[in-house]
Protein backbone atom coordinates (compact mmCIF):
# COMPACT_ATOMS: atom_id res chain seq x y z
CA UNK A 1 0.00 0.00 0.00
CA UNK A 2 2.71 2.62 0.84
CA UNK A 3 4.35 1.88 -2.55
CA UNK A 4 1.02 2.42 -4.41
CA UNK A 5 0.20 5.83 -2.48
CA UNK A 6 4.02 6.71 -3.31
CA UNK A 7 3.12 5.89 -7.01
CA UNK A 8 0.23 7.85 -6.98
CA UNK A 9 1.93 10.62 -5.72
CA UNK A 10 3.88 11.02 -8.65
CA UNK A 11 1.33 10.36 -10.77
CA UNK A 12 -1.12 12.83 -8.98
CA UNK A 13 2.08 15.14 -9.45
CA UNK A 14 2.12 15.00 -13.11
CA UNK A 15 -1.32 15.26 -13.63
CA UNK A 16 -1.24 18.54 -11.95
CA UNK A 17 1.61 19.86 -13.51
CA UNK A 18 0.13 18.81 -17.21
CA UNK A 19 -2.98 20.08 -16.46
CA UNK A 20 -1.43 23.33 -15.66
CA UNK A 21 0.85 23.43 -18.38
CA UNK A 22 -2.44 22.72 -20.48
CA UNK A 23 -4.60 25.69 -18.67
CA UNK A 24 -1.30 27.93 -18.93
CA UNK A 25 -1.61 27.86 -22.63
CA UNK A 26 -5.07 28.41 -23.15
CA UNK A 27 -4.70 31.22 -20.94
CA UNK A 28 -1.73 33.22 -22.82
CA UNK A 29 -4.17 32.39 -25.99
CA UNK A 30 -6.93 33.96 -24.38
CA UNK A 31 -5.06 36.79 -22.98
CA UNK A 32 -3.43 37.36 -26.39
CA UNK A 33 -7.01 37.14 -28.26
CA UNK A 34 -8.75 39.37 -25.65
CA UNK A 35 -6.73 40.67 -23.19
CA UNK A 36 -9.59 39.34 -20.44
CA UNK A 37 -8.95 39.73 -17.17
CA UNK A 38 -7.38 37.27 -15.15
CA UNK A 39 -10.07 35.70 -12.76
CA UNK A 40 -11.49 35.45 -16.83
CA UNK A 41 -9.03 33.92 -18.13
CA UNK A 42 -8.29 31.81 -15.34
CA UNK A 43 -12.04 30.27 -15.76
CA UNK A 44 -11.23 27.46 -17.72
CA UNK A 45 -7.58 26.66 -17.45
CA UNK A 46 -7.86 23.34 -15.38
CA UNK A 47 -8.45 22.67 -11.69
CA UNK A 48 -5.83 24.75 -10.41
CA UNK A 49 -6.34 27.81 -12.40
CA UNK A 50 -10.19 27.26 -11.53
CA UNK A 51 -9.58 27.44 -7.93
CA UNK A 52 -7.48 30.27 -8.10
CA UNK A 53 -10.19 32.04 -9.92
CA UNK A 54 -12.63 31.03 -7.31
CA UNK A 55 -10.09 32.76 -4.71
CA UNK A 56 -9.99 36.06 -6.99
CA UNK A 57 -13.86 35.99 -7.23
CA UNK A 58 -14.09 36.13 -3.11
CA UNK A 59 -11.66 38.99 -3.21
CA UNK A 60 -8.58 38.46 -2.83
CA UNK A 61 -5.61 39.37 -5.66
CA UNK A 62 -4.21 37.58 -8.41
CA UNK A 63 -1.00 36.70 -6.62
CA UNK A 64 -2.21 35.41 -3.22
CA UNK A 65 -4.92 33.39 -4.89
CA UNK A 66 -2.38 31.49 -7.12
CA UNK A 67 -0.13 31.64 -4.01
CA UNK A 68 -2.55 29.82 -1.78
CA UNK A 69 -4.43 27.45 -4.67
CA UNK A 70 -0.09 25.70 -4.65
CA UNK A 71 -0.78 24.79 -0.79
CA UNK A 72 -4.04 22.95 -2.01
CA UNK A 73 -2.44 20.11 -3.69
CA UNK A 74 -0.67 18.41 -1.89
CA UNK A 75 1.18 16.20 -4.25
CA UNK A 76 3.46 19.22 -5.59
CA UNK A 77 6.78 19.66 -4.58
CA UNK A 78 8.69 22.45 -3.41
CA UNK A 79 10.77 23.03 -6.80
CA UNK A 80 6.95 22.96 -8.19
CA UNK A 81 5.59 25.62 -5.80
CA UNK A 82 8.28 27.73 -6.02
CA UNK A 83 7.39 28.30 -9.99
CA UNK A 84 4.41 28.92 -8.55
CA UNK A 85 5.38 31.70 -6.46
CA UNK A 86 7.30 33.51 -9.31
CA UNK A 87 4.48 33.06 -11.65
CA UNK A 88 2.33 34.70 -8.67
CA UNK A 89 4.71 37.53 -8.07
CA UNK A 90 4.89 37.96 -11.97
CA UNK A 91 1.02 38.60 -11.75
CA UNK A 92 1.05 42.42 -10.70
CA UNK A 93 2.49 43.14 -14.36
CA UNK A 94 -0.49 46.01 -15.31
CA UNK A 95 -0.63 45.70 -18.92
CA UNK A 96 -0.98 42.33 -21.38
CA UNK A 97 2.59 42.09 -22.33
CA UNK A 98 3.86 41.64 -19.09
CA UNK A 99 0.93 39.25 -18.58
CA UNK A 100 1.70 37.11 -21.46
CA UNK A 101 5.98 37.43 -20.89
CA UNK A 102 5.01 36.36 -17.00
CA UNK A 103 3.42 33.46 -18.83
CA UNK A 104 5.76 32.65 -21.26
CA UNK A 105 8.51 31.85 -18.30
CA UNK A 106 5.76 30.26 -16.70
CA UNK A 107 5.39 27.47 -19.48
CA UNK A 108 8.74 27.16 -20.09
CA UNK A 109 9.16 26.17 -16.44
CA UNK A 110 6.25 24.42 -15.99
CA UNK A 111 7.79 22.58 -19.34
CA UNK A 112 10.96 21.19 -17.17
CA UNK A 113 8.56 20.29 -14.34
CA UNK A 114 6.77 18.00 -16.27
CA UNK A 115 9.42 16.50 -17.73
CA UNK A 116 11.19 15.97 -14.09
CA UNK A 117 7.53 14.53 -12.87
CA UNK A 118 7.40 12.25 -16.29
CA UNK A 119 10.65 10.99 -15.40
CA UNK A 120 10.19 10.15 -11.65
CA UNK A 121 6.59 8.97 -12.44
CA UNK A 122 8.14 6.29 -15.06
CA UNK A 123 11.44 5.83 -12.57
CA UNK A 124 10.88 5.88 -9.29
CA UNK A 125 7.10 5.33 -9.22
CA UNK A 126 7.16 1.91 -11.03
CA UNK A 127 10.10 1.01 -8.94
CA UNK A 128 7.50 1.91 -5.41
CA UNK A 129 4.91 -0.53 -6.49
CA UNK A 130 7.53 -3.19 -7.71
CA UNK A 131 8.79 -2.74 -4.50
CA UNK A 132 5.39 -3.00 -2.69
CA UNK A 133 4.73 -6.13 -4.42
CA UNK A 134 8.24 -8.27 -4.27
CA UNK A 135 7.87 -6.69 0.20
CA UNK A 136 4.13 -8.21 0.04
CA UNK A 137 5.65 -11.58 -1.90
CA UNK A 138 8.54 -11.54 1.13
CA UNK A 139 6.09 -11.40 3.96
CA UNK A 140 3.70 -14.21 2.75
CA UNK A 141 7.18 -16.65 2.25
CA UNK A 142 7.98 -15.27 5.67
CA UNK A 143 4.79 -15.90 7.05
CA UNK A 144 4.43 -19.72 5.23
Amino acid sequence: MIGMRKYNNFYERRRILQSMYDGSIKIKETIRCTCAPLHESFLWGGDFFELASRKIGDGLLPEEAVNESAWEFCSLTAEDRSIIFRFAHGLSAADCKGQLSNLELFTTELEKALQVATNDLNTRGKLCVKGSILTAAAVVLLLI
